[in-house]
């Protein structure tokens, strides 16, 4: 595949989470030479934690050398759970996959601007094939804990298995491509084991690069790990129609290595987090007509997360998938319980 106009590449997308899986195989699909950026590592299935006591391996904390999957931050009234690796937060969600029901797209923030789920109704099926979703098969301690919960409030029809992105077919045995007619990579039935969070160790969690990703290479997409970008400046001019320059630099070097590009177009898909940081750093300098709007009406997905405590010595709480039941309280909340593997209890909930 080659560019159409001289440049490195037609599109550079700037993280390999969801947003931009996505965009690397529509964009590969339609001919364009497409490169993906991506600031954490190639993390295979022996490269993940056992546990989160192994926080080397789980925690992305450059300062400390600690390369893993997974990256906190801290804010004055709430915390970010996100995902850092090829993969992006694919790798430590906890794989449900609901479509939103009708109030969500009535939301006073956007409600006024489309009918979205009109709009986006055809897209939501795509979705959950590209990423294998079905219902959690196996309820275990926490899920049954839940089921009586919801009977004894007399909610129980509102209770029932998650929607998840994982391969369960025969536990711990390996088969070719599932999904993809061939096209994809092989795949191993889940074993339950608690782990998703922690980046599957068993090759049954439907990441992001088992399926768009591993495609987009298919289709002549190029992913650049353990690289960041610091800087997009627009050619012969300021309104991006000529193309740009980016500019890089290792994430993981002690030496810091850099490079250029020069590409007809840009998408920028490194969570809410990294994106912002980058826009508002480069609104300031080479960036400067963005809109004044960025960085504006920034909203979390509202979660708690409450701690639970049995004395009950023998049940085992980590057998399953991440969460593998809900409960529908009411038109606005939910609950679920959460689970690590066993042995897990470093910040477990």
């Amino acid at each position: 595949m080659h560019s159409k106009n001289n440049y490195d590449y037609d599109f550079i997308i700037i993280g390999s989470g969801f947003g931009g899986s996505v965009s690397a195989l529509r964009l590969s699909e339609k001919g364009y030479k497409v490169l993906v950026i991506e600031k954490g590592k190639w993390l295979t299935g022996e490269d993940f934690p056992k546990s989160n006591w192994n926080v080397r391996k789980w925690f992305w904390i450059p300062l400390f050398r600690f390369f893993g999957l997974f990256k906190l931050t801290f804010f004055r009234h709430v915390a970010v759970l996100s995902g850092v690796g090829v993969g992006g937060g694919s790798l430590v969600y906890a794989n449900t996959l609901p479509v939103p029901k009708s109030i969500f797209f009535k939301a006073d923030s956007w409600a006024h601007l489309s009918d979205w789920e009109e709009e986006l109704k055809e897209f939501y099926p795509q979705a959950l094939k590209m990423l294998g979703a079905n219902p959690n098969p196996r309820l275990q301690t926490g899920d049954k804990a839940l089921l009586q919960l919801a009977q004894e409030i007399g909610m129980e029809d509102h209770f029932g298995p998650t929607n998840v992105g994982v391969y369960f077919g025969q536990e711990d045995q390996t088969v070719g491509d599932p999904y993809f007619n061939g096209k994809g990579p092989s795949r191993t039935g889940c074993n339950f084991c608690g782990g998703c969070m922690l980046g599957c160790r068993n090759n049954a969690k439907n990441t992001l690069d088992k399926n768009y990703l591993h495609l987009a290479q298919h289709e002549g997409t190029e992913i650049q790990a353990e690289s960041e970008v610091y800087d997009i400046k627009p050619l012969n001019g300021e309104n991006g129609s000529s193309g740009y320059k980016i500019r890089w630099k290792s994430s993981t070097s002690i030496f810091k290595k850099k490079g250029e590009l020069i590409v007809g177009g840009v998408v920028v898909a490194s969570g809410v987090l990294g994106t912002l940081k980058l826009l508002l750093k480069l609104k300031k300098s080479s960036l400067p007509n963005l809109s004044d709007k960025v960085g504006r009406i920034i909203r979390t997905n509202s979660e708690s997360l409450i701690g639970v405590i049995s004395f009950d010595k023998d049940a085992v709480f980590s057998d399953g998938v991440a969460i593998g039941s809900i409960l529908h309280t009411d038109e606005h909340s939910h609950l679920e319980p959460v689970r690590y593997p066993d042995g897990s209890g470093f910040g477990e909930y």
